[in-house]
């Protein structure tokens, strides 16, 4: 007898036995796979060998949804089996999703002397929400959700009359000596967003939304719930769920467009997006208040195996005060704490005399404000506030889940019809809104975006091209006085598609600087490049002071600041970027471009990520027999082979050999030069790339997303041998 075994379009397996279903492996939102396949949840799991997969930036073991379904709909717990180490890991991260953090102190998220009246009890709020445990008799503990079973002796546990055994990298199930299934224990995350063709690049409205999803977690035919602000043409991910990343460039939404992200609460489906904006390229910044922010530590910072140091430094953490006003691209923001099972975060935002609220998630119910009120967990002042929900704004998101933890359908029915216009509902699927009701769901997709008309501030278009010169990277540390000499010399180009920008073989008389729109760069009829939304093109034939080099062509309508060529060589006068510049203008003329693409560990670097190494690169001919590296000294350079083979020798023998798009690194946890493990020698007349160590790591505190690749590959798997195989004999 041999059993079913599925493989999940989001990633991991499903088993089914004659004992029941088990899983191995639980990416983020597999529970709708398994709705889809089963009509509901696997109740046992198995962690697979990695708990967090660093190249897409979400965890493999995700058991919160899963917990939530089998708790709250099948009153049982999930037995949930691993090493002691990952079952560790899983029940922290699953605590804190259901139970929430143990202390709460919200003095320091308020203004200073504030009457403490105004401060809420969200412990209180959050023990009233608090289900009861499977007896009955009292409130839900861990326990009552989850049974962690290590494996016992030779990795092997029972499962019904049958038995589960583990190998390295292989699952089985077994009866008796028979084998039933082998299921492999390495999973990937699989996407499971849509691909839609868009026809030219999106372009952001001045104050406005767009919607990836309105869906709860549980919806298996909805985008999960989450949403970009759009304020000033620069973008707010509010909640972004698992793969927004995916989407931005599926609906063609660049995400250079978004540095900026909101985290409302700590709920799979409202955070685990979050690490996945990491990974598109500079540090983002992340609002929440410092309670949830310890919560979203306390979940990942496990999973990444980083120290809380290294993980507070992947973004750029903006601490949220309660009461106080703050601003964020021009808009203006106050938040406010909702009712919810754990510490919830909701805003109000005002821009040019028009507004947005989000409720995110929160139960807005009068009668349990009171009922709370009566019992003593909250006073007057916390439940008038809740009471006075702010309807009066010109767009209204507001959540509609599943009671109780969520707003109750018929208090939004009760609403005025004056609300309901401006209101749109999140959080749940279009089946679920009554007809002839005057609700309507929050409409996914980028052609829905919804554009709150107002007045272009004064400054508007100058905001707008000083952001395209904080977004070059080679210009983000120039002083003020340089910006406002930026905004003098700079005039504004606009194109169709099919315009040339640069045709080859021109004289270099402009740079350009792309503030909407995309262009392709084309060499021989073919495209090996393409530019968009804050890069620059051009400067090479300038620095170098020789003929285009290629065509660079309209593939949209395009608006692009240009400066004329004396201009542009007197603005980079005397500063480092001078240098810089020419250092990458050099290193493009030797085509590391396609040198990126033949390294396997660099070749998902974008175009700003490696414009910013061919400015830190230095080229060296090593004659053969040349020993470039020392074993047991310190190391002060990486190495990336051009052409030739080097060796890598320890103890004077020879362990390994790598050609072109070999990457000659280590990097640690944090920023230090460490001993030379090897030694590093020419075996004919070679080409190589040397990088400074603390270039290379300043590159990786401005690329946080590279930096948590990067820190897992092994030397072994960054060595490509002379027929091009990856890997080494180490």
């Amino acid at each position: 007898m041999s059993l079913e075994v599925i493989e999940l379009s989001r990633g991991g397996f499903l088993v089914k036995t004659p004992c029941g279903c088990l899983q191995v492996g639980a990416p983020p939102e597999t529970i709708k796979d398994t709705m889809n396949v089963l009509g509901e949840v696997p109740d046992t799991f198995v962690v697979p060998n990695k708990i967090f997969s660093v190249e897409r930036g979400v965890s493999l073991a995700d058991f919160e949804f899963p917990t939530y379904f089998n708790f709250f709909i099948k009153r049982r717990p999930v037995r949930i089996i691993g090493f002691d180490h990952q079952l560790k890991t899983c029940q922290h991260v699953v605590r804190e999703a259901l139970l929430g953090p143990e202390v709460i102190n919200l003095v320091r998220e308020y203004p200073y002397g504030i009457n403490r009246d105004l401060i809420p009890n969200l412990r209180a709020e959050m023990e009233y929400l608090r289900a009861d445990g499977l007896s009955g008799k009292r409130k839900a503990e861990l326990a009552d959700m989850i049974i962690p079973v290590p494996w016992g002796p030779n990795n092997r546990v029972p499962f019904g009359n049958m038995a589960l055994e583990r190998t390295k990298d292989i699952l089985k199930v077994v009866d008796g000596k028979e084998v039933l299934a082998e299921i492999p224990l390495d999973i990937s995350f699989g996407a499971n967003v849509p691909d839609i063709e868009s026809t030219k690049p999106f372009e952001p409205p001045l104050f406005g939304l767009t919607v990836i999803g309105s869906g709860s977690g549980f919806d298996t035919k909805e985008l999960t719930s989450g949403f970009i602000l759009w304020i000033n043409k620069r973008g707010i991910l509010v909640d972004p769920p698992v793969d927004s990343t995916k989407w931005l460039r599926t609906m063609d939404i660049n995400p250079r467009l978004i540095d900026d992200c909101i985290l409302s609460h700590c709920h799979a489906d409202h955070d685990s997006g979050i690490l996945q904006k990491l990974l598109e390229e500079k540090k983002i910044n992340l609002y929440t208040t410092e309670t949830i922010m310890e919560s979203f530590i306390r979940k990942y910072q496990p999973l990444t195996g980083l120290n809380r140091s290294s993980f507070m430094s992947l973004f750029n953490f903006h601490p949220i005060n309660l009461q106080v006003p703050i601003r964020i691209n021009g808009g203006e923001f106050r938040f406010f704490y909702t009712l919810h099972s754990i510490p919830t975060i909701g805003f109000e935002v005002y821009f040019q005399g028009k507004s947005f609220v989000n409720s995110s998630d929160s139960m807005y119910d009068p009668a349990i404000f009171k009922k709370l009120y009566e019992r003593g967990d909250i006073n007057r002042f916390r439940m008038i506030e809740l009471q006075n929900f702010p309807w009066h704004h010109t767009v209204i998101f507001h959540e509609a889940g599943m009671p109780p933890l969520h707003t109750p359908m018929q208090n939004l029915i009760n609403l005025p019809e004056s609300v309901k216009k401006r209101l749109y509902l999140m959080h749940l699927s279009d089946t679920k809104i009554p007809k002839d009701s005057g609700l309507k769901k929050a409409p996914d997709g980028r052609e829905s975006s919804l554009v709150i008309p107002v007045a272009p501030p004064p400054t508007n278009e100058a905001l707008e091209y000083l952001d395209v010169l904080s977004h070059i990277d080679l210009f983000s540390d120039l002083s003020i006085d340089k910006a406002r000499e930026f905004l003098t010399l700079v005039k504004v180009e606009h194109y169709k598609p099919g315009d040339y920008l640069i045709k080859e073989g021109a004289i270099g008389d402009r740079f350009f600087m792309i503030v909407s729109g995309r262009a392709r760069v084309e060499r021989n009829g073919e495209v090996f490049k393409v530019y968009s939304n804050n890069d620059y093109i051009g400067e090479t034939s300038m620095i170098l002071n020789k003929p285009r080099n290629a065509n660079v062509i309209a593939e949209s309508e395009m608006r692009v600041l240009t400066m004329d060529k004396y201009d542009f060589l007197y603005f980079i006068r005397g500063t480092e970027v001078a240098r810089r510049m020419k250092v990458v203008a050099l290193n493009r003329e030797f085509d590391t471009w396609q040198l990126f693409d033949d390294t396997p560990v660099l070749k998902y670097l974008s175009p700003t990520q490696r414009t910013h190494l061919q400015g830190i690169m230095s080229r060296e001919h090593i004659e053969a027999g040349t020993i470039f590296a020392h074993q047991g000294r310190v190391r002060s350079k990486f190495y990336l082979v051009d052409s030739g083979t080097v060796a890598l020798c320890r103890d004077n023998k020879e362990i390994a050999t790598g050609g072109r798009g070999s990457f000659l690194f280590k990097i640690y946890g944090d920023m230090r030069r460490g001993g030379q493990r090897f030694s590093y020698k020419a075996l004919e007349d070679s080409v190589v790339y040397t990088i400074d160590i603390f270039e290379f790591y300043h590159f990786l505190e401005k690329n946080p997303g590279v930096f948590l690749n990067l820190k897992e590959v092994r030397l072994r798997d960054s060595i490509i041998s002379k027929d091009g195989k990856v890997g080494s004999n180490d």
